[in-house]
């Protein structure tokens, strides 16, 4: 005899859930009847439940015609049809869609950064390349230069002038150097602390 999951629930005594969530759960073996429902045979009921007292008596009580009283051994299921989707309303989509763009472009602003920081480190290399340029040139030209006072006061203001033009140029450096890696840092941090955000979180804040 072939019982339905509902029948099957009145026979052991369990609710219409439990029964699903055991047939989920391959706790026992069922087929499926013409019209697509789960069905389970009575000695399979009996092989899992056990076949003491009521359990034969209510198996012939559904063989002999009797009803099962739904209200009061079952509850309302619907059967797992596979994984659980999440429900997410149109504002909800777009907030998504909204937060998904605000992090590429965060990302795309610490790139824009790590590319000016390579350009600033450029110009200061450059920088720091004329200014040796210009020291050697003095050194060659003190070597070359004359006895005179003239030459030699030249060379000497010469040297000073590019010893404070070095140290403008090295402090403009280490600025420059300073800057940007605070924006870089606070940049990722911000891109970090947005990733790291629950779904609901990033919609609500």
């Amino acid at each position: 005899m072939k019982l339905s999951m509902e029948q099957a629930a009145y026979v052991v005594g369990k609710t219409k859930k439990t029964i699903y969530n055991h047939k989920d759960a391959n706790k026992f073996t069922w087929e499926a009847d013409k019209d697509g429902k789960a069905v389970i045979d009575a000695s399979e009921l009996m092989r899992v439940y056990g076949d003491d007292s009521p359990i034969p008596e209510k198996l012939k009580e559904i063989e002999e015609g009797g009803s099962v009283n739904e209200s009061v051994n079952t509850q309302n299921y619907t059967p797992k049809s596979g994984a659980k989707k999440p429900v997410v309303s149109d504002e909800d989509y777009i907030e998504l869609i909204r937060l998904r763009e605000e992090v590429k472009f965060k990302a795309q602003k610490i790139d824009d950064l790590e590319t000016d920081k390579e350009k600033w480190e450029k110009a200061a290399n450059e920088a720091q390349k004329t200014a040796q340029g210009i020291t050697l040139a003095l050194e060659d030209l003190r070597d070359k230069a004359t006895k005179k006072d003239k030459w030699e006061t030249a060379i000497e203001k010469l040297e000073e002038k590019v010893a404070n033009q070095d140290k403008e140029t090295q402090k403009a450096v280490d600025e420059i150097k300073k800057a940007a890696s605070q924006r870089i840092a606070k940049a990722r941090k911000e891109l970090e602390d947005e990733k790291n955000k629950g779904f609901f979180q990033k919609l609500f804040g």
